[in-house]
C-alpha cells in the first residue's frame, strides 16, 4: 500500500483500534465510560463501511468479480463481528481480572483467546474456499493480506495497551 491507500489503511486500522478501545476499558478507565450500544453500533457500521471502501480501493474488482466477491464479504463481516464480540468481551474480562487472576482463569482465557483465534482462521480458510471457486486464487489471497494487515493491526495496537498478568 502506498500514497493515498496507505494513508486510508492507516486510518481505518486507527479507527477500528479506536473503537476497541471505546469498547473496553483500558488504562482505569470507568465503566460508565463505555459507549452506549446504539453509538457502538453506529461506529461499528462507519468502520465497516470504510474497510469496504479500502478494501474495494485496493482490489480494483472487475465487475464480475465484485458480484462473486461483495455477497461473501458481507457475510464474513456479519459472521467476523459475532466472533470481534466474543475477543470484545474477553477483553473486558481480562481487564477485569488481570491483576487478580487464578491459574484457573489463565488456563480459561487462554482457552478461549485459542477458541476466538480459531473462529477467525476458521471462517477465513471457509471465505477462502468459496471465493477461490470463482475468483483466481491471487485475487482471494490478495483480499485476505489486506485482512489480515488490518487485524494485525488493531491487535497490535490493543497489545500496547493491555496490561500484563500480575504474579
Amino acid at each position: 500500500m502506498t500514497g493515498v491507500s496507505r494513508a486510508a489503511a492507516i486510518t481505518l486500522a486507527v479507527v477500528t483500534a479506536a473503537a476497541c478501545y471505546l469498547a473496553v476499558p483500558a488504562n482505569g478507565w470507568a465503566e460508565d465510560q463505555e459507549m452506549s450500544p446504539s453509538d457502538y453500533e453506529l461506529l461499528r457500521s462507519d468502520i465497516r463501511t470504510k474497510k469496504a471502501t479500502l478494501i474495494a480501493q485496493q482490489m480494483k474488482f472487475s465487475d464480475q468479480e465484485a458480484a462473486v466477491f461483495w455477497p461473501v464479504y458481507r457475510q464474513y463481516e456479519v459472521e467476523l463481528a459475532g466472533i470481534l464480540d466474543k475477543k470484545i468481551a474477553l477483553l473486558k474480562d481480562y481487564l477485569s481480572h488481570h491483576e487478580t487472576m487464578t491459574d484457573a482463569q489463565a488456563k480459561q482465557l487462554a482457552e478461549s483467546v485459542f477458541q476466538v483465534d480459531q473462529q477467525t482462521l476458521d471462517l477465513r480458510v471457509k471465505c477462502f474456499g468459496t471465493l477461490q471457486k470463482s475468483l483466481p486464487a491471487k485475487t482471494v489471497v490478495r483480499w485476505l493480506q489486506i485482512e489480515r494487515r488490518l487485524q494485525l493491526y488493531v491487535d497490535a495496537q490493543l497489545a500496547k495497551e493491555l496490561p500484563a498478568i500480575k504474579e
